[in-house]
């Protein structure tokens, strides 16, 4: 099954505990540190576009891309109760982003969207076709798993995680020669009365190295900017900080 098909149904539900709120407004924070040519705003892997909302709210005029639909269409309708037209929501997959030249003085990606793409080259593609979407001088802001993560938390489950619509059950195994984290999901959701359906789905996200990292945003005309536990602007980079959020600018 297609990541993301049956597990959009879930998907905000299980994110609750995340401040999305609080994500939002640490984006917000370092595109105001270290300066943006403009508001307009691309929201890759957008999901069901809470933290598009979140920056569109913030004043930035944003387009939020997925390659799911069925995350898309929970965004579409979030969106309209906010004042986000359709229009703000585009099917795209960011291994083929097809935008207008220099259209965004920023682009995001949170929550570990890179982690999905599954190769250096495909990593490089992606880079490749931000610095033909952003403007001279915009922003390109990113989060990832570190090794560590990938190593020891994902496979220290299974984890069971409840919502009022229903239940996932995943569990994780790291390949370290292939660098690739498998998550196998189990979803049980309710439909009506005693009846439940069950669903099944396998992600996997790949492990990218600092300097595979830094090696690919020179190589596609980016100058590294930041590279920080995520949450932090400054600060060095414990053995057991799980995420990293990289700030990027487009030469």
């Amino acid at each position: 099954m297609t990541s993301y098909a049956s597990l959009a149904l879930l998907y905000d539900d299980l994110m609750s505990e995340v401040d999305h709120t609080a994500w939002g407004n640490y984006i917000d924070g370092l595109i105001r540190h270290f300066g943006a040519p403009g508001r307009s705003l691309l929201d890759v892997g957008c999901g069901t576009g809470t933290i598009t909302i979140k920056l569109q709210q913030l004043g930035y005029d944003v387009l939020g891309i997925d390659m799911s639909s069925e995350m898309l269409a929970i965004a579409a309708n979030k969106g309209l109760e906010v004042g986000l037209g359709i229009d703000s929501w585009l099917s795209m997959d960011m291994r083929a982003l097809q935008l207008p030249q220099a259209s965004f003085a920023i682009a995001v990606c949170a929550c570990d969207g890179v982690n999905y793409l599954g190769s250096n080259d495909e990593l490089d593609g992606v880079f490749a076709g931000l610095r033909q979407a952003l403007c001279p001088g915009g922003l390109l802001l990113f989060d990832v798993h570190t090794l560590h993560k990938m190593q020891h938390i994902f496979p220290s489950g299974p984890f069971v995680q409840e919502s009022a619509a229903g239940y996932c059950i995943w569990s994780s195994q790291y390949d370290a020669s292939a660098g690739n984290a498998t998550h196998d999901l189990t979803l049980f959701i309710h439909e009506e009365g005693e009846l439940w359906r069950r669903f099944e789905e396998t992600h996997i996200q790949h492990y990218f190295a600092p300097d595979v990292i830094r090696h690919s945003l020179a190589s596609n005309g980016f100058e590294l900017l930041s590279c920080q536990p995520w949450g932090q602007k400054t600060g060095g980079i414990a053995p057991g900080t799980e995420r990293l959020q990289y700030v990027a600018r487009r030469q």
